[in-house]
């Protein structure tokens, strides 16, 4: 059988003002396009399908594009499988599975396998076994994010957070930990495990940042069932291996989310056979949106240029801090040319002047002085370029208050 593995879609995706949702289905069409490219039998997608502030009409137009892009691979009897995440909310999760479930059960055929050419959105914890169409079964362990809900835990009344994620933590250990015992587990079958978790140890912003179990819910490495044949995990959005291990893994996000996250974004191709996986999982880059942080240090100088130095403005999404000079053109004209330059710009900000020794900040004004003398002395020490016009309408506001 072959999958690709992927995570943290995050469709319906928001950056500010930006929507980022057709650089999202674009991905999503690269998932599809190596999917045919590669004859995989089933996509994985561990958690965070979708951005926690995706609204039900989103989330419609989201799925009806994921049908029209894996329409031939669903055709031909490829299999979607996703778990829920963090981000992921469940009413409106649990709503859209229930229109799932009608168009088409969760039905297992005379041997307890569920049925391929079709996407199975699971947030429990389930166990479903699934051939390709060589006859090869698996075995799939459904995790989704340990929220209370999942785990019943909802009504259990903790009042600090680091007790509800060690509760949660002790709940999905116990689960993995008696699951073999079950009489719906075949030992007999490679088991892939399909989960949203962080994993003790995982490398999260390069390392430079440290979680504790008051942030998150944290898995130890020994919760694991390390013999299972691929251990299919999302949340961390960075590629990586858990523990040294080739079959334990994180593919990261499908795209950028913010402009911090500069590491490769793709999926993972793996084989697996009746003894269990087959080679070593191969990582499948996929081009991320481009991001940028411009310095600019002269605006008057810097400015003319910028269309030329970016051939990707177009699709780029921009951050722009500007450092303190003096300049012939306006603040609410510079901001207007960059984002005409850059249509995605989503920030431009002002660096402000540090003060010397010899010129205090603020304005410099007398303490007893009146409003009006107050207003013409702060705007006099002013070196706008637009300063004259200010100064007009500063006169106008004055003498009406006056009146």
């Amino acid at each position: 059988m072959r999958i690709l593995h992927t995570a943290d879609w995050h469709l319906c995706n928001r950056l500010g003002r930006i929507d980022r949702s057709r650089d999202l289905e674009s991905r999503v069409e690269a998932i599809a396009n190596l999917c045919e490219e590669h004859a995989a039998d089933v996509l994985l997608i561990a958690g965070d399908l979708f951005d926690d502030r995706a609204g039900l009409d989103q989330m419609e137009a989201a799925f009806r594009h994921i049908l029209a892009t894996f329409h031939s691979f669903l055709k031909r009897g490829g299999s979607i499988l996703a778990v829920t995440g963090n981000h992921d909310r469940d009413a409106k999760i649990n709503m859209i599975r229930t229109g799932m479930s009608l168009a088409a059960p969760f039905a297992r055929d005379d041997r307890g396998r569920i049925a391929g050419g079709r996407m199975y959105l699971s947030n429990g914890r389930i166990v479903a076994t699934l051939a390709d169409p060589q006859g090869v079964e698996v075995q799939f362990v459904f995790v989704p994010y340990p929220f209370p809900s999942r785990y019943d835990l909802a009504d259990v009344e903790i009042l600090a957070k680091e007790q509800l994620h060690q509760a949660l933590h002790a709940r999905v250990s116990e689960w993995l930990a008696d699951l073999p015992k079950k009489p719906d587990f075949n030992m007999a079958l490679p088991t892939v495990m399909l989960a949203h978790l962080h994993v003790k140890g995982a490398d999260i912003n390069k390392g430079l940042y440290k979680m504790t179990a008051a942030d998150d819910v944290l898995m130890d490495f020994a919760d694991l069932h390390t013999q299972w044949a691929y251990i299919a995990l999302g949340h961390i959005r960075q590629p990586q291996l858990v523990g040294g291990a080739a079959h334990i893994r994180y593919p990261g996000s499908l795209d950028r989310l913010d402009i911090t996250e500069d590491h490769e974004h793709g999926a993972i191709l793996l084989d697996i056979g009746p003894a269990g996986l087959l080679g070593e999982p191969t990582f499948l880059a996929i081009p991320a949106t481009p991001f940028h942080r411009i310095a600019i240090a002269n605006l008057d100088e810097e400015l003319p240029a910028l269309e030329a130095k970016f051939p990707d403005r177009e699709t780029a999404i921009v951050q722009v801090e500007i450092a303190p000079h003096s300049s012939t053109i306006s603040r609410d004209e510079a901001t207007r040319r960059l984002r005409k330059i850059f249509p995605r710009l989503q920030d431009a900000r002002w660096i402000p002047a540090e003060p010397t020794e010899a010129e205090p900040s603020g304005p410099r004004v007398h303490a007893r002085a009146s409003l009006e003398e107050t207003v013409r002395t702060y705007l006099e020490q002013q070196t706008d370029p637009d300063m004259d016009e200010l100064k007009k309408l500063a006169e106008s506001f004055l003498k009406d208050g006056a009146a």
